[in-house]
């Protein structure tokens, strides 16, 4: 009988140490096959002629890269910089609504996030600049802003008084200042 469980317990712990190992395999596997993605991209936009060969679809597979991992191994730090990247991306693809959920994911997910203020202030931008504008979406965001303690006091006042003008669209808030 003690063989028997002896067998059973060393057989369990082998297989889960096969486990962790196989997870640990996908986990570098899919951490280098964005990295190398990212790398290509780089070097691609450091050549002004060579950026123009950069395209949605080059763009939409580092997302589905940065998806994979995210959704492999979602509590670590790395999938935090997949979620900020794809954000990133979508935005700069006009595709708003994209954004703000991935936007939206990261700061539930990682509310300590290294980059929260970067995310909190483009959402704010998004629902403000984006049609249709959602002045309650912008109020939230800038309103998390001013919560937060490293945005600085300068940058806290450009908040509150974009707050007090928030019935002006971002266009007619520059004409006004001109």
């Amino acid at each position: 009988m003690r063989k028997i469980l002896s067998f059973a317990l060393l057989s369990m712990f082998i297989a889960a140490c096969g486990t962790s190992a196989t997870e640990k395999t996908k986990q570098e596997t899919l951490k280098e096959a964005v990295t190398q993605f990212e790398d290509s991209l780089s070097k691609l936009q450091a050549d002004p002629e060579k950026a123009k060969t950069i395209t949605s679809l080059s763009q939409i597979e580092l997302v589905n890269r940065y998806k994979a991992y995210f959704q492999a191994f979602p509590s670590d730090d790395f999938s935090a910089d997949c979620l900020f990247k794809t954000h990133m991306i979508y935005e700069s693809m006009s595709a708003p609504r994209e954004a703000r959920a991935y936007a939206d994911t990261l700061l539930a997910r990682f509310p300590n996030y290294k980059n929260k203020v970067l995310v909190l202030e483009s959402l704010a931008s998004s629902y403000d600049i984006n049609e249709p504008r959602d002045t309650a979406m912008v109020r939230k965001y800038y309103n998390l802003l001013l919560a937060e303690k490293q945005v600085p006091a300068q940058k806290k006042k450009e908040i509150k008084e974009r707050l007090s003008k928030l019935h002006l669209s971002f266009e007619e808030l520059i004409l006004e200042m001109n």
